[in-house]
């Protein structure tokens, strides 16, 4: 064997290492510790077990006994089919299954979902409105109320035995409209379909934009007014269009055309998503369309229904409102007026039918009116005859300082000045179309689309009339014409534009 330096062999060190290990690890087995560094840690090794055959069917056979449960059901559901093919179809089977068809069309009708929370700020700042409108409404005012004055000059001294009768009163309106135009300008225009809150149980008015709201109740205001009107009105020239409540003087139906504006932007607004469905899309805007149009011709004021159905009609146009709808509602308006024309034979209609085709026929009757209009447009030539020279306004041409202010405007400013004011209403046109396609959100779009085409269409009819472009239908031209309940709704729905303009980035 083997001897090393310290005496012992190698094969007696190998044996005294073997015994201090085991005797090393003994002491770590018996405190409950594993030696990790000289002894691993043996790795558990999972055992299958097979299941019971029993207890779980195979694989197959479950999928087998799938097969034929699905077979077995499929089997029992064709047999009535296969009994009714040798029965033959009757036109009453063909009536039932289109009626149940109908029924299940209406059932799955989807209900309108509510509407985005609408965001008011009220009188919070929001920034700048559209000047250049601003400026051409002030231009026209100025000019309106020179023109009205001069045009009523002879005409209010005969009557009222003062000859600025008729402009102080136009005058008055004017600082109300500019006050209601500043108030309209600076309120938030979200705030006419801001529902209401009642404090009760019941949740009347959420925030989802249901609920009652100014736009309703200022269309029902409105109706109410027009109502009152047929029973307690005052006549003048044989039309009931004015009512007098505490001592003042004022004309419902042009509170009616801003609120019917006012309403049908918000229903536009509100069913935009179901704007292809025949109720939501089309019938729902009857409610407003058929009250307006009864109490129109209540009154006998045709021009006013004509233009309150122009407006819904293009309003609901560019909403995409339900096409078959607005082909139908043509054709119901040209049948309606057949029938006042044909059955009903209005007779100031066929005369102002024919004054349109003969303005000489009958001068001194019937076409009276019109033949003086055009003689006074063609008195005034390029340049006309000079501020309060007009010669038609005593007592030639009726109603100059009203429904035929443009045709003084024409003799004392002539063509230049005419041209003047219809670039003006132009203008304002143009800046109202851009307000409506800049502003953030459809309500806002809409109600300055209905603003600006009620401006504009009773513009272009007034000039119409006063040239005998068009059969005479006595609307007022805006801000020339006298009348201070439309001037201080005229001046308000375009404080609502400016409101507007101010989200729009015009």
């Amino acid at each position: 064997m083997a001897q090393t330096n310290g005496g012992l062999s190698r094969e007696q060190q190998n044996e005294l290492y073997r015994t201090a290990v085991n005797k090393t690890a003994k002491a770590d087995k018996q405190s409950g510790r594993l030696n990790d560094v000289i002894v691993s840690k043996p790795k558990k090794r999972r055992v299958y077990e097979p299941p019971v055959s029993a207890a779980v069917p195979e694989k197959t056979d479950v999928k087998r006994t799938a097969r034929q449960s699905d077979n077995t059901e499929k089997i029992s559901a064709e047999k009535p089919a296969a009994k009714q093919k040798h029965r033959k179809t009757t036109i009453g089977d063909i009536a039932a299954e289109k009626k149940d068809k109908a029924i299940r069309s209406l059932l799955s009708r989807p209900k309108c979902p509510d509407a985005p929370a609408v965001e008011c700020t009220w009188l919070k700042k929001r920034g700048r409105f559209d000047m250049p409108l601003f400026t051409v409404v002030l231009i026209l005012l100025v000019m309106g109320i020179v023109m009205m004055s001069s045009a009523s000059y002879a005409y209010s001294l005969a009557e009222q035995s003062d000859s600025f009768v008729y402009m102080e009163q136009q005058l008055q309106g004017a600082i109300i409209g500019f006050v209601a135009l500043c108030f309209a300008s600076k309120l938030d225009y979200h705030a006419y379909i801001k529902p209401w809150k009642r404090k009760s149980k019941k949740k009347y008015a959420a925030e989802n934009g249901n609920g009652l709201n100014a736009a309703k109740v200022a269309f029902v205001f409105s109706c109410v007014l027009m109502i009152a009107v047929y029973f307690f009105g005052e006549a003048v020239n044989d039309a009931k269009r004015w009512i007098t409540i505490f001592g003042v003087q004022f004309q419902p139906s042009e509170l009616l055309k801003i609120a019917a504006i006012l309403l049908v932007a918000y229903m536009l607004q509100r069913y935009y998503e179901q704007r292809r469905d025949i109720w939501y899309g089309f019938l729902k805007y009857w409610l407003v369309l058929i009250p307006a149009s009864v109490f129109y011709l209540m009154q006998r004021h045709v021009s006013a229904m004509l233009i309150i159905f122009a407006i819904i009609y293009v309003m609901m146009f560019v909403g995409g409102s339900h096409r078959g709808g607005m082909i139908s509602l043509i054709v119901l308006a040209v049948v309606a007026l057949a029938m006042l024309l044909f059955v009903f034979k209005w007779d100031y209609l066929t005369e102002r039918l024919q004054s349109f085709f003969e303005p000489f026929s009958a001068t001194q009757d019937s076409t009276y009116q019109t033949s003086q209009s055009l003689i006074t447009i063609g008195s005034g030539g390029w340049f006309g005859l000079g501020l309060g020279n007009s010669r038609q306004k005593y007592f030639y041409l009726p109603e100059s300082q009203n429904d035929f202010v443009f045709s003084i405007i024409c003799e004392e400013l002539g063509f230049v000045g005419a041209m003047t004011v219809i670039l003006l209403f132009v203008l304002f046109e143009c800046r109202g179309f851009l307000i409506a396609a800049k502003a953030k959100d459809k309500f806002g779009s809409f109600v300055a689309l209905g603003i600006t085409l009620q401006i504009g269409i009773q513009a272009l009819l007034n000039i119409g009339v006063a040239c005998n472009a068009i059969p005479n239908t006595g609307i007022s031209l805006p801000f020339f014409s006298y009348g201070r309940t439309a001037l201080i709704i005229q001046m308000f729905e375009v404080g609502i534009l400016l409101s507007v303009s101010k989200q729009s980035d015009t």
